[in-house]
């Protein structure tokens, strides 16, 4: 009897643990009969890199469009004549011939007559300019039109000479009033302006000018690179006339180192004497 109940409660006991080592197994998932899965471990989320932020990039300053002409040099060594055509060769023109007659400064500018003004030859020695002769045309009275008081010049005769040719020349002036007019003032700038003239349309055409309309004279000399062009088909070019129109009233104006030079109108030269006579 004693034996009965030490195996009753041996078997109780083993019952027992059973019991517990079943609680503490894995249990099934709510409303399912199969035993739930154990969720995979999962990667931390990171957010995607952002690179580290740039300078913006930079423009470059703007520069100046390179020039295709460096400044001419000088070389005061040479004739004055020589230095007119060294520029005019450094700007890019070639071909040119002289248009007026005269083999120095002096010879040339003594063909430079006036009209309805008086001319003085004048003293140029102590005003530090390269040329050696230079007049002066008075206008003492008043025309009617500024074209009737001019200082002007022919062409040489027989030059070969194309219509459109380029006709670039160099000259000196300066200029004073010398009292009041009816249509001026003491006070106004003296006037000046320049053309080329031909009988052959009636002188109608001026050349196409550059500088172009009235000018203004300073009271100090001032060198003047000028072109035209040859307007029509001359026969002699004789007949052409270079003319500087002084009819502004009363006033003195200072003409010194006329020279000029015909060139076959071509891209090159048109361009070069653009740059050469650009104010």
């Amino acid at each position: 009897m004693k034996n009965q109940k030490l195996f009753a409660l041996l078997l109780f006991t083993a019952i027992v643990f059973v019991l517990i080592l079943t609680a503490c197994g894995d249990t099934p998932a709510e409303g399912s009969g199969a035993p739930a899965e154990t969720a995979p471990e999962q990667e931390p989320i990171t957010e995607p890199a952002t690179p580290a932020p740039t300078d913006p990039p930079t423009t470059a300053a703007p520069t100046e469009p390179p020039t295709t002409t460096e400044p001419f040099v000088l070389d005061e060594s040479m004739e004055y004549w020589d230095q007119i055509k060294a520029e005019m060769a450094h700007y890019g023109l070639t071909g040119g011939i002289p248009v007026f007659i005269g083999d120095s400064d002096e010879e040339l500018m003594k063909r430079v007559g006036a009209t309805n003004t008086r001319r003085t030859e004048i003293d140029i020695s102590g005003d530090g300019v390269p040329f050696s002769f230079a007049y002066s045309y008075e206008l003492s009275r008043e025309v009617e039109n500024f074209w009737d008081a001019n200082a002007s010049v022919n062409f040489a005769r027989d030059l070969p000479a194309e219509q459109d040719d380029l006709v670039v020349g160099c000259m000196w002036i300066r200029g004073r009033r010398t009292g009041d007019s009816e249509l001026y003032m003491a006070a106004d700038e003296p006037m000046y302006y320049l053309a080329i003239k031909t009988p052959t349309d009636n002188w109608g055409t001026e050349g196409d000018m550059t500088p172009a309309g009235e000018r203004s004279a300073s009271e100090n000399w001032e060198k003047i690179f000028f072109s035209g062009r040859i307007m029509n088909e001359e026969t002699q070019t004789s007949q052409i006339v270079f003319q500087i129109f002084m009819g502004y009233g009363f006033q003195e104006i200072d003409i010194g180192g006329l020279v000029a030079f015909k060139f076959p109108s071509s891209r090159d030269n048109e361009r070069a004497a653009v740059n050469l006579t650009a104010w």
